[in-house]
């Protein structure tokens, strides 16, 4: 089954970089609306050939006298949120969803998420020093009237070297920091490579000077008020009610007020130094899935990012609302469980005798999940095949071409068979080469109307093969708990079905280094090393900037590699819809853009409801 939306997004297939001689990053890149000639070298060659058309526009935007008054936002899910206010500790995107009219944007991103100026923070790269250099707004301020300061980037990076730091984000590209390690290790009392050149001017040095720094590697995409958070213990951080109820903020608003789990209000940051926000205040609402639809029709929300997808016949013609939609950086994915993470050594160890080492085994789950009838039948085609673990929103990197794993049960039947497999008892489940019952266990997520039939409907696909897979303890498992079982590599797990926002960084390094905490399927290989290497090599710098042809090589040299091995399975990039209220004015959820929370305004008293 072949679908087509009905609108192409404008993809920027080819962006260059500069690095001048005084360390200023540069970009230049077509008009957005254009899609520009191919690099000449065979290998560095990525044409769009799959077409990926959107269904929506990526920009509403009206004329007319806004009003103020309170923006209702639709948080849609059946779980609470964890809440945890702050950019070194969260890791879910809900959270992250939930900091962005208070985070507002501290750097920004250009085609391809890379670095270029016009945040509250621009970055000077300098590839010959092998230094960045932030270089904050003389005018940015923390809601509380403290100046913004370099030293509220320097609280960050100690934070994240702490030696008792519980989060996930000490990792290479933090350990390529000069001095990092030494902090980390307690042989030093600071980071010898944070210079503080001034209150709005922060230098920071690296061993190594790598193309993944130019979209963040290493860096902090927000600062963090030192003066607020420093005297409390790293450890107690997350749970303190500084973090949880009264977080301070520096973007156009500020939380006024918090109902764990529930909602949470902003007002306009009275020393906000940018636009006046349109709006009084805002407030951010979990709502059930099971109920959206009728809170739309009645204008409860005047805005639901990312809206699920399963009820979209349900709220599509609604009069009452604009639909907008982009292509996410999220991809779905089946991950296997190849070992464990060890938190002494700070990387991943394989185990070779997990049920899910044989790639045979893995190749065949792919080919047995029908991933295009899961598209149309339970996301109303709104989710794309997904054929590589690089997403179509980094176009200039993710291979169209590549072959990913179609639905093919015969072949996945030919593939266990060939490598033993075999049903020996005839009960019609196949027995491992070693003659033993092979039982799969597979952990997935509760959450909206469409969580459990889902997950049956995979669990169906891999017994049409003859593979016994069931659901893990025989029920879906709540978001935190399910999220909790993976990272800490529970015993009974061999797939688990989850989701990637990856950030603006493409490097998959992150997810799939050997270093890597979020590597959860602990995968490691000594050729996935090298090819990761490759993408992260200072080869990738020509005599004038980025070497294109290189760097798309080595991307699609890791991603063949990633798919002929199946690290994990990818299922589905995203359509992301976004849903506004007519009496919303302006939302933009183009890649590039100068949209911010504080542009949104109300062009009546009252939302409209649906005729």
């Amino acid at each position: 089954m072949k679908r087509k939306f009905k609108a192409i997004i404008p993809f920027l297939l080819v962006f260059m970089l500069v690095l001048t001689s005084c360390g200023k990053k540069e970009v230049t890149s077509p008009n957005p609306e254009e899609v520009t000639q191919q690099p000449d070298s065979d290998e560095g060659k990525n044409k769009a050939s799959k077409e990926i058309e959107l269904p929506h526009p990526m920009l509403l935007k009206k004329d007319g006298e806004t009003v103020g008054g309170t923006l209702n936002v639709a948080l849609v899910t059946d779980t609470p949120f964890e809440g945890i206010f702050n950019t070194f500790l969260y890791s879910n995107n809900v959270d992250f969803k939930l900091m962005e009219p208070s985070n507002g944007t501290f750097m920004k991103s250009g085609p391809n998420y890379e670095i270029i100026d016009g945040g509250y923070c621009d970055v000077e790269f300098n590839k010959e020093s092998k230094t960045a250099t932030y270089k904050i707004h003389k005018d940015l301020t923390w809601c509380d009237g403290v100046p913004v300061t370099a030293e509220d980037i320097i609280f960050v990076y100690e934070s994240i070297a702490h030696k008792d730091y519980p989060g996930v984000r000490f990792d290479s590209d933090y350990r390529n920091v000069v001095g990092i390690e030494e902090y980390h290790a307690g042989t030093a009392d600071t980071i010898s490579g944070l210079k503080k050149i001034d209150d709005k001017t922060l230098e920071v040095s690296f061993k190594e000077f790598y193309p993944g720094i130019l979209w963040g590697a290493g860096l902090t995409y927000n600062a963090e008020p030192a003066h607020y958070l420093k005297d409390i213990p790293i450890e107690d951080m997350e749970g303190h009610e500084k973090v949880r109820i009264k977080p301070l903020s520096c973007g156009p608003f500020m939380v006024s007020n918090i109902v764990p789990g529930e909602s949470v209000e902003y007002v306009p940051n009275p020393y906000w130094f940018g636009e006046k926000p349109k709006v009084d205040k805002i407030v951010y609402k979990r709502t059930n899935p099971d109920t959206i639809v009728e809170a739309l029709k009645a204008g409860t929300f005047d805005l639901v990012s990312e809206i699920n997808v399963d009820s979209y016949p349900e709220y599509k013609d609604l009069s009452n609302i604009t639909l907008l939609s982009n292509i996410g950086r999220t991809y779905g994915y089946m991950g296997f469980k190849h070992g464990k993470w060890d938190n002494q050594a700070k990387k991943v160890i394989v185990d070779p005798n997990k049920k899910m080492s044989d790639v045979k085994l893995r190749q065949a789950i792919a080919y047995a999940m029908n991933n295009e009838e899961v598209a149309e039948i339970f996301y109303n085609d709104l989710r794309i095949p997904a054929n590589s673990l690089i997403t179509p929103a980094h176009a200039t990197f993710w291979n169209s071409e590549q072959e990913g794993y179609e639905y093919n049960p015969e072949k996945a039947k030919q593939i266990l068979d060939e490598a033993g497999y075999i049903d020996k008892d005839g009960d019609g489940m196949r027995e491992d080469p070693n003659g033993n019952k092979l039982k799969i266990n597979f952990l997935s997520m509760s959450g909206g109307d469409i969580a459990e039939p889902l997950a049956q409907f995979y669990v169906q696909c891999w017994r049409e093969v003859g593979l016994d897979v069931s659901l893990q303890n025989g029920r879906l498992i709540e978001m935190n708990a399910f999220y909790d079982m993976v990272e800490e590599d529970n015993k009974d797990i061999d797939i688990y079905m989850a989701a990637w926002n990856t950030g603006s960084n493409p490097d998959p390094s992150g997810l799939y280094g050997r270093d890597a905490m979020f590597n959860y399927p602990r995968f490691a290989t000594e050729e996935n090393d090298r090819l990761l290497a490759a993408i992260a090599s200072g080869d990738a710098f020509g005599e004038d900037g980025i070497d294109n042809d290189y760097l798309i090589k080595a991307y699609h040299d890791w991603q063949k590699y990633a798919h002929d091995e199946v690290i994990v399975a990818p299922t589905h990039y995203r359509v992301a819809l976004t849903v506004v209220n007519n009496r919303v004015n302006y939302i933009d959820v183009n890649t590039v853009t100068d949209w911010g929370w504080e542009k949104i305004g109300l062009l009546s008293d009252s939302p409209e409801k649906a005729k």
